[in-house]
C-alpha cells in the first residue's frame, strides 16, 4: 500500500489525455472530492479535467446522477451496482471521453445499513467507450489510506487504458 499519491503515473496519464485531447468527468461518493483534487494537481489538468459531482449523500446520487431508488435500497449506496449507475448518470450530464465513478466505505457508519465493509472500494470507469468495474478491499487501513489507495488505483487503471490505446 502506498502512503502517497503516485504523481509520476498521474503525470503520464495527464500527458496522454492532453496529447489526445480527451476530457474527463468524475462522480465521487466515498472520496468526497479527493479524486477531483488529485486530478487537478497535475500541471496540465485544465486541458482535460472537466470537473465532477461529489454525491456523498444518497439524495444527490438519486437527483443528479439518476441512480435508481431500488438499486440504492437493494444493493445499498456503497456497492458496485450503484457505482455503475453513477457512471451512467455522469454520461447524461456532461460530454466527455473518460468517466470515473467511485463509492465505498472509508470508516464505520452506523446511521444506515450497509453491505459494504470498511475498506471496500467500488470503481467504475468508462474510457472512450470501454467499461471497467472493480471492487477492492483495503485491509487494516484508516480512512486516509483507503482514499489514497482508491485514487492511486484509479490513476493506475487510467494508465492501463492509455497503454492499451497507445498500442
Amino acid at each position: 500500500m502506498m502512503e502517497y499519491i503516485d504523481t509520476t503515473t498521474l503525470d503520464k496519464v495527464g500527458q496522454f489525455l492532453k496529447d489526445n485531447q480527451l476530457k474527463v468527468f468524475i462522480g465521487e461518493s466515498m472520496t468526497g472530492g479527493f479524486l477531483g483534487s488529485v486530478l487537478s494537481m497535475q500541471t496540465d489538468s485544465g486541458s482535460y479535467f472537466l470537473g465532477g459531482i461529489t454525491s456523498y449523500a444518497t439524495s444527490v446520487k438519486k437527483s443528479l446522477l439518476q441512480v435508481d431508488e431500488h438499486s440504492i435500497s437493494y444493493f445499498t449506496p456503497e456497492s458496485s451496482e450503484v457505482t455503475f449507475e453513477m457512471l451512467e448518470g455522469l454520461k447524461k450530464l456532461v460530454e466527455a471521453d473518460v468517466y470515473v465513478a467511485i463509492t465505498g466505505m472509508a470508516f464505520p457508519d452506523s446511521s444506515t445499513e450497509h453491505q459494504a465493509e470498511v475498506g471496500d472500494i467500488f470503481i467504475a470507469i468508462c474510457f472512450s467507450g470501454i467499461h471497467m468495474r472493480k471492487t477492492l478491499h483495503c485491509v487494516d487501513c484508516d480512512a486516509a489510506q483507503i482514499y489514497i489507495t482508491a485514487v492511486n488505483h484509479i490513476i493506475h487503471e487510467l494508465y492501463r487504458f492509455t497503454l492499451d490505446l497507445d498500442e
